[in-house]
């Protein structure tokens, strides 16, 4: 089988005889040349508009003052494409008795993502990219999904751990939603557990302070992971602003501190190769803002009078987006009861800096209305089949009703012999073809202790 770089070697192949030429007055092979010639003055590179001539000169392996040869082109123009970076590579050169030229023609690969540096806690983020540049000049933040552009920034990185004597491996793996599209290449350490010993805030002004440092607290003596931090920023952090109306509020980069563990110590805890790290979060509260309004746009099926008594923030009070998210997921779910499982909601806010005002819209994508599929149950004898599905009462091609099953499920287990204990696992599966929803209930029984 073709290895993935073979295919483009062999285009380099062909090329070179299309376009390698020399002066008109030197018709001998460059090996056949005086040693002046034979010496590389000049590289240039065309074709690339994301990298600069310069990075990728010094990625080809060539040096300038040095002699060469065809086949030291024909090295270089694989050693490009080795990277991934590239989808075509091309050259030609000349010679004369001042030396020999080279010019590289190449082709950006059409995709990259970012590289993310999951649990690195030993050097600030700047300190890696700028190695890793320096070893890898390619290397801008994001790397191609293909080649071995990868390899070599992993390569870096673990001679960084070897210098500051750090005994964990580097491992790296392409990470995106299930069944969705590659989103970034995450590199991890393996063989060292890393602890959270605490987190501290600057810039924060209490009350929030005090808030946030509850919240940090929790999160001590947990397993570190920058995801996992990111999460605890959006998910517990930002909410404390976000509820006094501080909805500008932002949270610097994690700064990582590694701090010694006595090798008694955690031998004595049983565990080995363990570092505990120190965070500092830096926190740009911005100005609050108190609300003007809440508009909404897009929606359809619902009166704009009828979401607004759900949705209830009072005007002149601070812009409680917390509040408003939680009373959006029961819009969510009365949308759901007309078969409007995949509308999304998403406040849109227009800021006011001077007078410290929002009005936030409300942007609705209703979508379609989903009706009713298949209705599948499992585990249980055709006589408890029948009677649960007598029981249910939204019919094929009805519209579906998101809320439906909550209200069925107490019922249908009254109809199960009272004899068990009964366990049920509910998969509802929409299908985007044709706007049906299928409901499948595996119900499973044990006799109670």
């Amino acid at each position: 089988m073709m290895q993935p770089g073979s295919k483009l070697f062999l285009i380099v192949l062909a090329t070179v005889c299309a376009f390698a030429w020399a002066q008109q007055t030197i018709n001998k092979p460059i090996g056949q040349m005086p040693a002046s010639a034979q010496q590389l003055i000049e590289v240039k590179v065309t074709g690339s508009k994301r990298f600069s001539e310069a990075d990728i000169v010094a990625s080809c392996g060539l040096q300038l003052g040095k002699p060469v040869t065809e086949d030291d082109f024909k090295r270089a123009a694989r050693q490009l494409a080795d990277t991934g970076a590239f989808t075509d590579i091309s050259y030609r050169f000349s010679y004369s008795a001042a030396g020999t030229k080279l010019e590289f023609q190449v082709t950006d690969a059409a995709k990259f993502v970012p590289a993310r540096f999951v649990d690195f806690v030993w050097f600030p983020d700047a300190e890696m990219r700028k190695r890793i540049k320096e070893y890898v000049p390619l290397f801008d933040g994001q790397l191609p999904l293909s080649g071995n552009l990868g390899d070599q920034v992993s390569d870096v990185l673990q001679a960084m751990l070897v210098d500051h004597a750090v005994p964990g491996h580097v491992d790296y793996e392409k990470a995106g939603k299930t069944d969705g599209p590659i989103e970034s290449i995450d590199y991890k350490v393996s063989n060292v557990l890393i602890h959270i010993r605490k987190i501290e805030f600057t810039g924060a002004a209490q009350p929030e302070l005090g808030e946030l440092e509850t919240a940090g607290e929790n999160m001590g003596n947990r397993e570190y992971s920058r995801i996992r931090l990111q999460r605890f920023v959006e998910n517990e952090l930002l909410p404390i602003y976000y509820e006094r109306g501080y909805l500008k509020a932002a949270f610097g980069p994690p700064q990582t501190k590694a701090v010694n563990v006595p090798a008694a110590e955690a031998v004595q805890e049983g565990v080995r190769n363990q570092t505990v790290v120190d965070i500092t979060f830096a926190v740009t509260p911005g100005q609050p803002y108190k609300l003007t309004a809440i508009n909404w746009s897009g929606n359809h099926e619902f009166q704009a009078d009828q979401l607004g008594k759900i949705v209830h923030a009072p005007a002149g009070q601070p812009a409680n987006l917390v509040h408003i998210n939680n009373e959006l997921k029961q819009v969510q779910t009365l949308y759901g009861t007309r078969g409007f499982i995949t509308a999304e909601l998403k406040p849109d806010p227009q800021f006011d800096d001077a007078a410290a005002t929002v009005a936030i819209t409300i942007d609705v994508k209703e979508g379609f209305a989903y009706h009713m599929g298949d209705l599948q149950f499992r585990g249980l004898d055709n006589g408890l089949t029948v009677k649960l599905q007598d029981a249910w009462k939204l019919r094929r091609g009805d519209v579906y009703d998101a809320s439906y099953l909550e209200q069925y499920l107490p019922e249908a287990r009254k109809l199960l012999p009272s004899t068990l204990d009964w366990d049920v696992a509910s998969h509802v599966t929409p299908n985007i073809g044709d706007k049906t929803v299928d409901v499948d209930l595996i119900y499973t029984a044990r006799a109670p202790r």
